[in-house]
């Protein structure tokens, strides 16, 4: 009776415990339907600077995402689309402070590959290069 009790104890404690991982991983999901949204809180580490917000992205339509990156005051950082079909990445628009054609070509490298890992289920990608860490996670959705 003891010894069950005591199994039944250990069973109950390794299934909060399992439980407790899942719900601090939660699944992050990438928009594969038309008209579906997602919402990421990402960060960005340089070595001389850190830059945090949101990332929402949009599927108009088929073979396209459509993502903006905008700081925690709002303001838009940079606005891109990425072609699924030819593996390209566009940016739209990006803030002035940024707006320089090398900062242009890593970051439109850097989101091409973030998305493909994303859609692969991955979180964090690092560019060994110049040494920028991205990491994101789903948005708490409150409305």
């Amino acid at each position: 009776m003891l010894r069950s009790l005591r199994l039944i104890s250990l069973l109950l404690i390794l299934l909060s415990c399992h439980g407790f991982a899942f719900s601090q991983s939660p699944a992050l999901a990438y928009p594969d339907s038309v008209g579906q949204r997602s919402r990421y809180e990402i960060i960005i580490e340089m070595p001389k600077a850190y830059l945090s917000g949101l990332m929402i992205m949009h599927k108009p339509s088929g073979g396209h995402v459509d993502a903006s990156v905008i700081n925690e005051f709002g303001i838009s950082l940079i606005d891109l689309s990425y072609d699924e079909k030819k593996d390209k990445v566009k940016i739209l628009s990006i803030t002035d402070k940024m707006n320089k054609w090398y900062i242009k070509r890593a970051l439109s490298n850097d989101f091409k590959n973030i998305l493909k890992a994303m859609r692969e289920g991955a979180y964090e990608y690092l560019n060994t290069k110049r040494k920028i860490k991205y990491s994101f996670q789903p948005a708490n959705e409150t409305e």
